[in-house]
């Protein structure tokens, strides 16, 4: 069992790396608010939990602690239990008899830390350019260990990793840089965007791989946009995930598509997406999409200003 104080920007990337000590391949159940209770109870009376489950409960109450105490005893030599809290509470710990595992909060401190932890374990070293390639290609959190590991058996006898090293193990795909576009153009950052689109054309990423991804994206946020009346108020992703979760199971959907439809994404990438589309009128989205359709039509007709069509729809949404 492990407590731990971290911080509310950190929740999701936390728990995913304190369950990777209890499983390789972890199935978390996060509770949070009133949830809590009702999760941990459920688990303990389960007779056959899988061996990978790892219950977080985030932000719990002194009396919800107080309460579940006899519960968590009984999980807790079946199952990984994480007491995630992002504020200081001396009562928790005191019911618990445990002290909470303080959390780097700041990003570069925390994968500097974790990588710098790997190396020296394996009697390694790496270059300051090689970690700055490294953190520039690795924003998952919860990848990081297995990427670093990957280094340390690509080098073999040699004892310091170099970017020449952190370029051919680590790649970076158009997949990633496509999503970085998609970040950007959810904040409104129309000067990134343009940099972001310049340079996959640049590096031989096609106009209509960029288009389709785009397509596929406004489909989904507009269907964010349409799930805010089943989902009113929630701001936090574990509250969200329980929520989904239970409209996911009123839809009816049987198709081949599953990419191209929210109930099927993952959890927190529909949360991403609902937060992101919280913030742009349902107009916004429509026209942008329907300006993208017209020139899906243009781009396959033979149009010879493709690029700058496109750039275009992107400056003016």
């Amino acid at each position: 069992m492990v407590l731990a104080l971290g911080s509310k920007e950190n929740i999701i990337e936390d728990i995913h790396i304190l369950a990777s000590r209890y499983h390789e391949h972890p199935a978390i159940s996060i509770a949070q608010g009133k949830d809590v209770r009702q999760v941990v109870i459920e688990k303990a009376s389960n007779l056959f939990l899988a061996d990978n489950i790892v219950i977080a409960v985030v932000d719990p109450g002194v009396a919800d602690v107080r309460a579940l105490k006899p519960s968590f005893d009984v999980l807790k030599d079946r199952v990984g239990i994480i007491v995630y809290l992002t504020n200081e509470s001396p009562g928790i710990s005191e019911i618990l008899q445990m002290q909470a595992v303080v959390l780097e909060k700041d990003r570069e401190k925390r994968i500097k830390e974790r990588v710098r932890t790997a190396l020296k374990r394996n009697g390694k070293k790496m270059t300051d350019k090689a970690f700055a390639l490294l953190t520039s290609r690795i924003r998952d959190e919860s990848i990081l260990d297995q990427e670093v590991l990957k280094l340390i058996g690509y080098v073999g006898d040699k004892t310091t990793i170099d970017s020449k090293d952190i370029q051919t193990v680590v790649t970076e795909t158009h997949e990633d840089t496509l999503m970085v576009l998609f970040d950007a153009f959810s904040r409104m950052d129309k000067k990134e965007v343009l940099n972001i689109f310049e340079g996959l054309v640049e590096n031989g990423q096609h106009i209509l791989a960029i288009h389709s991804y785009l397509v596929n994206q406004m489909r989904l946020l507009i269907q964010a946009k349409d799930l805010e009346p089943h989902i009113p108020e929630v701001r936090a992703y574990p509250a969200f995930a329980s929520a989904f979760k239970r409209w996911k199971e009123e839809i009816e959907i049987d198709t081949s598509g599953k990419k191209r439809y929210l109930p099927f994404q993952h959890p927190y990438y529909a949360y991403k997406l609902f937060m992101t589309a919280r913030k742009l009128p349902k107009k916004s989205l429509i026209e942008f999409y329907e300006f993208l359709c017209s020139l899906d039509v243009k781009i396959k007709s033979g149009t010879k200003h493709d690029r700058a069509l496109m750039e275009y729809g992107l400056l003016k949404v």
